[in-house]
């Protein structure tokens, strides 16, 4: 088959078979796609493999859209007295750690595997959380909660993202949806019953006893997940690591999507991070089970939204999905919140319209960098990709923090940084959008 014809029909889906022509990027998808002809659905094994990433999602990656609990307890708690923007330093620490090594996980998950390096990443958070059962001041807290659990999940986080690529093309976002989509129960259902066990046992005990149900769940993940690399890719593994991909970083439709997940990133974090204490200020009546709560309502609806946008990215074109998801998030944030979110219903309108927009994002990285790339090397282009998080996980809720402290707990000013941010994501992303395919109602 064409190599160019092969390319066309796999990354730009909807386009006219006549329509050949292959610049710098598309040249680089033909490659990638070279040894994929033969490509079958995933069947039994596939999906067994879909939910064993999802197991693993749930307690490591999701954990990270439980800081906002911790934070408002350690305010209360552990760690009173705490600058705000020092505690959300320590789930930015974590996030950050997690973003800059899933580049080097990716790349030697490509070259060596990816199960090895699942495992380690899972020991890690296990014994992350373990060790954070017993500390008892800032420090052991930031390296506990912060850097080990930043360490596991950067290790686990491009290779369970791309398997679901490895094994679907026709389902390829519902698959990705569904792992990602597992991360955020992940986040939702213990960030109910951690409350209500932080309440009544305390940090300690809470956290030993999830640590051992954290590990037994991604136990199972890890026993049914499996790879299937592409034959390009096979072939490849005796080559030596290139560590600079020149042909992602010439390529302007590259930098054009690294930009929009940079501004992304700044402003998806904030209101798991602050909702939670948002709701006690506004309304110091309730109780903190019930300010508490927006989180695990973000979550749930997180993960009906990860799901169901996969769906609707299948039929529209992912990076289409992923410009309508990213607007919708913004004005969420820049308008509902600054504009509804005045009494307890509106705060949780708000936690279910986010929940449903603003996390979706991340589940359609992977299938927009398969539209532009292939499935070649995916690991390598997905921890590329997730390096543009870093600025945004590392500072984004910190200077949320800081503007909050400035303009004397102004939340509007809060809620128009995030969102604003996340509108200008939008702009950066429609270069790619347009340079891919120029007509408005392409799917793609």
């Amino acid at each position: 088959m064409d190599i160019e014809k092969h390319a066309n029909r796999e990354v730009s889906t909807g386009e006219n078979e006549g329509e050949e022509k292959l610049d710098g990027a598309t040249l680089a998808q033909a490659e990638s796609l070279d040894g994929d002809d033969d490509f079958m659905e995933g069947g039994i094994e596939g999906w067994k493999s879909i939910l064993g990433c999802a197991l693993i999602a749930a307690p490591s990656i999701g954990w990270n859209l439980m800081w906002g609990v911790f934070q408002d307890y350690h305010s209360k708690h552990f760690l009173s007295g705490t600058p705000t923007s020092t505690l959300s330093a320590i789930g930015a620490t974590q996030n950050a750690i997690l973003t800059t090594l899933a580049f080097v996980a990716g790349k030697l998950g490509d070259r060596y595997g990816y199960k090895p390096f699942i495992g380690a990443g899972c020991i890690m958070i296990f014994l992350g959380q373990l060790c954070a059962s017993f500390c008892h001041d800032l420090w052991s807290i930031f390296i506990t909660q912060g850097v080990m659990q930043g360490l596991g999940g950067g290790v686990i986080l491009p290779l369970i993202f791309a398997i679901p690529s490895q094994w679907f093309r026709k389902h390829r976002g519902v698959a990705t949806g569904i792992v990602i989509a597992g991360s955020s129960l992940g986040s939702a259902v213990p960030s109910l019953v951690v409350q209500a066990m932080l309440t009544r046992i305390g940090f300690h005990k809470t956290l030993l006893i999830y640590s051992f149900v954290q590990g037994v769940v991604m136990l199972v993940g890890f026993s049914l997940v499996k790879t299937r690399f592409p034959k390009s890719q096979s072939r490849a593994k005796t080559q030596r690591i290139h560590w600079v991909d020149k042909q992602y970083l010439q390529d302007k439709m590259f930098w054009s999507f690294w930009l929009a997940l940079l501004f992304a990133v700044f402003g998806y974090l904030t209101p798991f991070v602050y909702i939670s204490v948002y709701t006690g200020e506004k309304l110091p009546h309730i109780s903190p089970q019930l300010a508490n709560l927006p989180i695990s309502i973000m979550s749930f609806a997180s993960a009906i939204g990860r799901t169901t946008v996969g769906i609707s990215a299948d039929r529209i074109g992912f990076i289409n999905a992923f410009i309508l998801v990213l607007l919708f998030s913004s004005f969420c944030q820049a308008v509902l919140w600054n504009v509804a979110a005045e009494s307890y219903a509106g705060v949780i309108a708000f936690s279910v319209l986010f929940g449903l927009s603003g996390p979706c994002f991340v589940s359609l990285i992977t299938p927009v960098a398969v539209t532009l790339y292939g499935t070649h090397n995916l690991a390598t282009l997905t921890g590329l990709l997730n390096l543009s998080n870093l600025p945004g996980n590392l500072s984004g809720p910190p200077i949320g923090g800081v503007i909050l402290d400035s303009t004397n707990r102004n939340w509007h000013a809060l809620a128009a940084y995030s969102g604003l941010l996340q509108f200008v994501g939008v702009l950066c992303m429609l270069y790619a959008r347009f340079k891919r395919d120029p007509r408005v109602f392409a799917r793609i």
